[in-house]
């Protein structure tokens, strides 16, 4: 069993970044994350997960694939060939195939599907920090 309280002592300094698209689920997870993180930045898309990377220096990314104007994958490969080595989580209410597939050469550090569950995102958190 992984102990909440030794996870949000490792992550509460740490600043995460966002991604998602749809405003419903970035609230509730958003209240989910300020459990666990006090320097929370959040994006709309891909563009605009993006261009706040190349503003800031980020810890750890979260994002969603399936975005408006730039998708977390492209965002994802435009940030690796920025140079930058942060891990990034990926959310996905998708999990056929063809989603796998675009996200399994771009080195992101672990998947979690949709609906999220605690013990999935505390297993992330545990393991990339």
């Amino acid at each position: 069993m992984l102990d909440i309280k030794k996870i949000i002592d490792k992550t509460l300094n740490l600043k995460l970044l966002y991604v998602e698209d749809n405003k419903d689920a970035r609230e509730s997870t958003f209240d989910v994350f300020e459990i666990f993180f006090k320097d929370i930045d959040v994006a709309i898309n891909g563009e605009d997960g993006l261009q706040k990377c190349i503003n800031k220096k980020y810890d750890l990314i979260i994002t969603d694939i399936t975005m408006p104007k730039e998708n977390g994958t492209q965002m994802i490969k435009k940030i690796r060939e920025l140079s930058i080595d942060v891990p990034i989580l990926v959310f996905s209410a998708h999990n056929e195939i063809k989603y796998m597939r675009s996200i399994e050469n771009i080195n992101i550090n672990y998947y979690l599907p949709k609906p999220l569950s605690l013990d999935q995102l505390l297993e992330a958190l545990d393991r990339v920090v």
